[in-house]
């Protein structure tokens, strides 16, 4: 069944991370997270102390890999009113290293 993980990590500032699998099966999802921490600088250790709060949710399906498509899917799964939905998908850029 399509499974989404979750993990949760708590940040210096009070605020919460969140890293998420999608996958065709729930030990496809947990594989790829696993595989994630091992690479992962900042979510990494967290994960091998046991400083992250992980769940799994199986859905009906998975988007494909389109702004738009994950969008609405994400709408649908959390019940988003499509009045309340909103069309604009930010475009971060990451921070220069330096």
């Amino acid at each position: 069944m399509p499974t989404v993980l979750f993990s949760f990590k708590k940040l210096a500032n009070g605020h919460v991370m969140f890293h998420g699998t999608m996958a065709d099966a729930k030990h496809a999802a947990e594989a790829d997270l696993k595989a994630h921490a091992g690479g992962c600088p900042d979510f990494g250790p967290a994960f091998r102390a046991g400083q992250t709060i992980e769940f799994a949710r199986a859905v009906g399906y998975l988007p494909a890999f389109d702004g738009d498509a994950i969008e609405a899917w994400l709408d649908e799964e959390l019940g988003v009113p499509e009045e309340d939905a909103e069309d604009e998908i930010i475009d971060l850029e990451p921070e220069e290293q330096g």
